[in-house]
């Protein structure tokens, strides 16, 4: 949008390299004005998350310019955010679940998908616990909730008839090299 070309739609977007434009052009006073027109523009054509993500990604990009003392002006002020629709998605059907639940995939998938079923935990949540984390016993594990809280998780039978078969030594998991223990563990997860 700064530099007034079209963006690329589709399978274009993923590798497109971006129009060369110099930094010091968002200091013009008219470009306010024009920007806000491409991002209405942008806005009917896109969907409201992909408007709102590139808002978001060209105000961080503004910000860090400001900070350097490479310009001086935002030309986004005024421009907002775009309302999300509401979420349409629907819960599958129990014929879905259980045609989900009868195909051939490797115990470890079967266990998490079984356990986002039965706990209702979040994703992140459940790709974040360790094997120290897990009680199958008494079909529950902790988690570290967003804002570092621990917090637990709950399943129901079909994660604790799985469960014991994952976690049994030896694990059916690949020999990795040993991993140092500490800060530098798991760090893909929060709070870990």
């Amino acid at each position: 949008m700064l530099a007034d070309e079209p963006p690329p739609t589709g399978p274009a977007r993923r590798g497109a390299k971006p129009p060369v434009f110099p930094v010091a052009a968002i200091d013009d006073p008219a470009l306010p004005e024009v920007l806000a027109e491409l991002a209405a523009a942008r806005a009917d054509e896109m969907d409201a998350d992909t408007v709102n993500q590139e808002l978001s990604i060209a105000r961080k990009a503004i910000g860090w310019w400001q900070r350097q003392g490479w310009i001086e002006c935002d030309p986004t002020i005024g421009i907002e955010r775009r309302p999300a629709p509401p979420d349409r998605t629907k819960p599958l059907a129990e014929n879905q679940i259980a045609a989900l639940w009868r195909l051939d995939v490797a115990l470890r998938v079967k266990t998490q998908w079984k356990m986002l079923y039965e706990s209702a935990a979040r994703a992140d949540e459940v790709l974040c616990l360790n094997v120290e984390d897990l009680y199958p016993q008494d079909k529950h594990g902790r988690i570290t909730a967003k804002g570092g809280s621990t917090e637990w998780i709950h399943w129901q039978s079909g994660t604790a008839q799985l469960l014991p078969r994952l976690i049994a030594p030896p694990y059916p998991r690949p020999a990795v090299p040993h991993r140092p223990q500490g800060p530098g563990r798991n760090t893909h997860c929060p709070g870990r």
